[in-house]
């Protein structure tokens, strides 16, 4: 019974990362941003890329976290200079990172099996403590997480991070106090795809390739993760931001380690999507229908 546990806490740290970028977009930036299914294969397809040519691991990590980025910011460049919608700009983007980690790689897979890896550091603890459970992955997956986290709830407590959420929220107020709301959504989204490429990196890390397809299905994937997220947290202990930041990585896990008992109970792989997809539809129902909203609309 420990292997799906161990497969979701694990897959639920890796893609918590791109959970948290959809969800800080989406909530604090009211920008429902596609982009995080180009972004994360992109930041795979650079680290890799450059892992193959000989460039050590930090500077791999450093132009693959660069590269998603930048796909965010053309993002919110396409939505605030040529007033296109946003859901749009995120779609091309994603046919841009597409092609374009297509040429990066000359292929739609590259092997990492030779190169090195974060989780090198921890491979011996995953051998010695628990048979079949990666302990020294889902700590160190656990430490980043929680180091990441603290910066990002440092960096939206300082004076930039408070014009960013009020940019977001509140886009009149915003300019009523001189705050450059272009300025600041081009820059936000551009640190959300950021912590999405810094996912694929991961990933490929994590599988020993990085591949093309691996963004397709993450948006479904996250906006489950950060319903669900959303609704185990209680709200009320936590300012808003610190509330979307923990419910995007609760959900993460809580997503994937349902998901790997759900395969383990036999739910077929070609299903999986589907069930994702009817998962968000009931808790979404039930959010509400608790909140009489669902009522009300019926008798309208």
């Amino acid at each position: 019974m420990l292997v799906p546990l161990d497969i979701g806490l694990v897959m639920g740290l890796l893609l918590a990362w791109a959970v948290v970028a959809l969800a800080l977009a989406f909530r604090l930036l009211d920008f429902p941003d596609l982009t995080v299914e180009g972004s994360l294969p992109l930041g795979a397809a650079v680290f890799a890329i450059l892992m193959k040519s000989g460039f050590s691991m930090p500077v791999a990590i450093g132009f693959a976290v660069l590269s998603g980025g930048a796909a965010g910011a053309l993002t919110g460049f396409i939505h605030v200079r040529f007033k296109l919608n946003k859901f749009l700009s995120g779609i091309i983007v994603i046919a841009i990172a597409y092609s374009l980690s297509l040429r990066i790689m000359g292929a739609s897979n590259i092997g990492l099996l030779q190169a090195s890896s974060l989780f090198d550091i921890v491979e011996p603890l995953n051998n010695s403590v628990i048979s079949r459970f990666h302990l020294g992955t889902i700590v160190l997956l656990v430490a980043m997480l929680v180091a990441g986290s603290l910066l990002i709830l440092l960096g939206l407590s300082t004076r930039r991070g408070v014009r960013l959420r009020v940019a977001g929220s509140n886009p009149d107020y915003a300019r009523a106090l001189g705050i450059n709301v272009p300025m600041n959504v081009v820059t936000g989204l551009a640190i959300t795809n950021a912590l999405a490429a810094f996912s694929g990196v991961l990933l490929s890390m994590h599988q020993g390739f990085a591949d093309i397809s691996m963004g397709q299905g993450v948006l479904i994937l996250a906006l489950a993760a950060m319903t669900i997220g959303e609704r185990l947290l209680p709200e009320k202990h936590l300012p808003f931001h610190a509330f979307v930041l923990c419910a995007a990585i609760l959900g993460s896990i809580a997503y994937q380690v349902l998901v790997a008992y759900a395969v383990r109970a036999g739910l077929a792989a070609t299903d999986l999507k589907l069930a994702t997809a009817v998962m968000v539809l009931l808790v979404v129902a039930f959010r509400v229908s608790r909140n009489g909203d669902l009522l009300a609309e019926a008798h309208q």
